[in-house]
């Protein structure tokens, strides 16, 4: 079973229209984290129903939630940022955002976060291809632990924070890999959700070369469908063809 990584760390999550991985970004975050807080910001698609049924099938955790009706401006997102650790409540606050999904072996290696006394906790991120057959060579660095003095300016995408990140104020994570799915489809409504396409096709979460890569394999909770939540079609491909 999952062990709490730490009852001063909350998870962060930030969400607008990502039906097809939210389910296993929740799922592969159960019994890691005691407290969540989440905002979904204008979701037309399947996102709050996921939000919903990870509530209530996880009882031992606290959630705060908030549901906001319309899509915001993209120069306020530091804004809802700084909101969520403001209500996160603990001295320690963890991005999750609905595209990233971790392995349990992962979350477990994040139980070093208890050793320092650092702004700033580095993990490794993995960014996969469209048709989730390749990953890019390199893996990027991703800033996703952040001690609650370290707050955001600035908007959507490239906030920046308050007091400037540099390696004396980091911890980094070698053991945690975030599989990162920017590139693939998130959602039926992909169009609504500020600029989505238009950052794809800017190709700056595209690290290194192609390499052929069993996704399934190596995040096994991906091999089939969570309850009867859509997934991307790509993910689809691959699970019908892996249950053959």
């Amino acid at each position: 079973m999952p062990e709490i990584i730490s009852k001063d760390l909350t998870a962060c999550v930030l969400v607008l229209n990502d039906e097809y991985w939210l389910p296993y970004t929740l799922e592969a975050s159960r019994g890691y984290f005691e407290r969540y807080v989440i905002y979904n910001v204008g979701s037309t698609d399947g996102t709050k129903d996921i939000i919903d049924w990870f509530i209530n099938s996880n009882p031992s955790a606290d959630f705060f939630v908030r549901d906001f009706e319309c899509i915001p401006a993209r120069s306020i997102q530091g804004a809802f940022r700084n909101s969520m650790i403001a209500e996160a409540r603990t001295d320690y606050y963890f991005i999750l955002d609905g595209d990233e999904v971790y392995t349990p072996e992962s979350y477990a290696a994040l139980k070093q976060m208890n050793e320092h006394e650092k702004l700033y906790g580095v993990v490794r991120r993995c960014e996969i291809n469209y048709e989730l057959t390749a990953r890019y060579s390199e893996f990027r660095t991703h800033h996703r632990v952040y001690h609650r003095t370290a707050i955001f300016k600035g908007g959507h995408p490239g906030e920046e924070p308050v007091i400037k990140q540099t390696h004396r104020n980091e911890a980094h994570y070698d053991g945690v890999l975030c599989y990162h799915f920017h590139n693939a489809e998130r959602s039926s409504k992909d169009l609504n959700a500020l600029k989505r396409e238009e950052r794809k096709g800017q190709k700056t979460y595209h690290p290194g070369a192609l390499v052929p890569f069993n996704l399934l394999e190596e995040v096994p909770l991906l091999q089939k469908p969570i309850t009867d939540f859509k997934v991307a079609p790509a993910l689809g491909k691959l699970q019908n063809e892996y249950l053959v």
